[in-house]
C-alpha cells in the first residue's frame, strides 16, 4: 500500500508535460499555416486587383501607378508590410489598353515564418515566397486610350 501512495500525482505531472510538448508545436503549426494562407490570398487578390486597376485606367501613363496602389492596398489589408509584396504589370499585346487586348500581372510576396530567430537564418528558411499570375482582359467596348 505504501508503494501506491508514493506514486500518487505523477500522472498529473506527466500529462501536463506531454500536453506542453504536443500543444505548443500544434499552436505554432496552426499559426504558420494561417500566415501562409493569408499570403496566398493576398498575392492572388493583389494580382487580380492590380490587373483590374490597370485595365480600367484612362491612359497607360496612369495605369501602372493605379495597379501598384491597388496591390499595396490588398497587401496591407492582409497584414503585410510595405516591401514584402511586389507586382509587375505588362501588356500581353503590342497595343496596351486597346479594346480586346490583355494585361499580364505577376505578383509575389515573401511571407516571414513566425518565431524563427535571426541567428537561425542560415540553417533554416525564415521566409516562404508565394507568386501569382493573372491575365486581365481589356473591355472590348472601351474607348482607345489617348
Amino acid at each position: 500500500m505504501s508503494q501506491v501512495s508514493s506514486e500518487r500525482g505523477s500522472m498529473t505531472v506527466e500529462v501536463a508535460f506531454l500536453l506542453v510538448l504536443l500543444v505548443v508545436p500544434l499552436f505554432y503549426l496552426v499559426g504558420t499555416l494561417g500566415r501562409l494562407q493569408a499570403g496566398a490570398y493576398a498575392v492572388s487578390a493583389a494580382a487580380r486587383e492590380a490587373g483590374r486597376a490597370f485595365a480600367t485606367a484612362e491612359s497607360v501613363d496612369s495605369a501602372t501607378g493605379r495597379a501598384q496602389a491597388a496591390a499595396a492596398l490588398v497587401f496591407r489589408s492582409h497584414g503585410f508590410l510595405e516591401g514584402q509584396g511586389a507586382v509587375g504589370v505588362g501588356c500581353a499585346d503590342p497595343g496596351c489598353l486597346q479594346p480586346g487586348s490583355a494585361v499580364l500581372v505577376d505578383a509575389s510576396i515573401s511571407v516571414p515564418l513566425p518565431l524563427v530567430p535571426d541567428f537561425m537564418a542560415g540553417s533554416v528558411p525564415t521566409t516562404v515566397s508565394l507568386t501569382a499570375r493573372h491575365i486581365e482582359a481589356v473591355d472590348e467596348f472601351r474607348g482607345s486610350p489617348p
